[in-house]
């Protein structure tokens, strides 16, 4: 009896012994399979999504050419995106000669599913145009153009003294008096402007006055030899005006952005000019 127990007792133990290997091995199995298959979603969540390229939609072009010396150059183009899972990649302005070339492309995820809804865009892009010689240039964009002139070679060579000698010289330190002419003689008005932001002086001149550049001419500020120019100062915009007739005159001027709305809040500048 006694020898029986302790055989029976004997095998007890040993199955016990095999059953918790077993368990050990099935629970090292399913951990390693879960493992290997957490790796796996990580691996997958790294691949790079796939895009389809393509080129923008371009509807219209308006080029503007900001009043400052040298001149720059902006293009407006306005166009349209298919779908709202399409966007702008990249815009690449090139130049051949007279003519520059701008692409714009798109790019969209390939398998995405769309708002079918178009996507209207707008994109100002400056030129490079300083140096430039005189002439006229074409602007191509996504095959809609547009033009513009130079009337002048666009570099820093030139005129340095905005201040020409011997003549009256009106500044914004007149502004609101009164001056006094007689019929023939002219006088230089000059203002202090920034074109670099995009703001300039529009001139209006009452029917007695005169002047042989509305436009005015822009001069950079002045440097001392061996200065570098600094981009973005300011320099001064310069007119010369003659008094046609008698009477009393006035010149009317406003600082804003010519394609702006006028709002009322702008910089002004008013001169009486009496002529006898």
């Amino acid at each position: 009896m006694k020898r029986r127990i302790n055989i029976n007792s004997d095998s007890s133990s040993n199955s016990s012994s095999i059953k918790t290997v077993r368990l050990a091995t099935i629970l090292f199995v399913i951990f390693t399979v879960a493992l290997s298959g957490c790796v796996g979603d990580g691996q997958n969540n790294t691949t790079e999504e796939e895009y389809t390229y393509g080129m923008a939609n371009v509807e219209s072009v308006e080029i503007l050419t900001l009043e400052s010396f040298p001149v720059q150059i902006h293009v407006i183009a306005e166009g349209y995106l298919p779908d709202g899972c399409t966007e702008i990649d990249e815009i690449k302005p090139e130049r051949e000669g007279n003519t520059f070339n701008i692409n714009i492309t798109t790019k969209r995820p390939t398998d995405a599913m769309c708002t079918q809804a178009i996507e209207n865009f707008t994109k100002t892009i400056p030129l490079e145009v300083q140096g430039l010689s005189a002439g006229n240039y074409t602007v191509n964009v996504n095959g809609v153009t547009g033009s513009f002139e130079l009337a002048i070679d666009n570099t820093l060579d030139g005129p340095t003294s905005p201040m020409p000698p011997r003549q009256q010289i009106i500044t914004e330190a007149n502004n609101g008096t009164t001056i006094s002419l007689k019929k023939g003689e002219t006088f230089y008005l000059r203002l202090k402007e920034n074109p670099t932001t995009g703001y300039s002086w529009q001139l209006n001149l009452s029917q007695g006055l005169n002047t042989t550049n509305v436009s005015g001419i822009y001069y950079p500020p002045e440097l001392k030899e061996g200065e570098q120019p600094l981009i973005g100062a300011g320099g001064v915009h310069l007119w010369e005006i003659k008094a046609d007739s008698e009477g009393d005159q006035q010149v009317t001027a406003v600082y804003r952005r010519s394609w702006e709305n006028e709002t009322g809040t702008e910089n002004k500048f008013t001169l009486n000019v009496e002529v006898v």
